[in-house]
């Protein structure tokens, strides 16, 4: 044999060894109880399957199921949604109920301190003093009523 036979030759059986490591051992629990071992998945359908490894003898299946995948009758899926949107709306109304309340105690605090203010310019000796007044006003009507 020349070096580009054997070389050719070489790089044959290369590619032949990484096509059979990457084939896959499909197993499957036949309808007696005993397990099937093949190449290709039960029925050609890989969801009916799993695959095994022989080195390790680890099973996993052959197809993953989809992160969203859901179990259970179309009506048992809506009744999850809708505990799962019930709760978020109660988070939400909670948040809700203390942004408010903070609001409100923000506005108190507004309030208090533009009549303060107004009660500052109103015994201020300043040329702007009626400007003041008017300013703290305008606070007090926005921030009391």
């Amino acid at each position: 044999m020349n070096k580009s036979s054997l070389s050719l030759f070489l790089l044959g059986v290369l590619y032949a060894a990484g096509a059979m490591a990457g084939n896959n051992v499909y197993t499957w629990k036949s309808g007696s109880g005993s397990t099937s071992y093949s190449d290709t998945p039960n029925r050609l359908q890989p969801e009916r399957s799993n695959i095994v490894n022989i080195r390790t003898r680890n099973v996993t299946p052959a197809v993953a199921k989809p992160e969203n995948a859901q179990e259970g009758t179309l009506s048992e899926q809506q009744a999850k949604l809708n505990e799962k949107i019930l709760a978020q709306n109660k988070q939400v109304e909670e948040q809700n109920k203390k942004v408010e309340e903070e609001n409100r105690k923000n506005k108190e605090d507004n309030c208090r301190i533009a009549r303060v203010n107004r009660q500052f310019a109103e015994s201020a000796r300043t040329a702007n003093r009626d400007d003041l007044i008017k300013h703290y006003q305008s606070d007090i009507n926005k921030y009391c009523n």
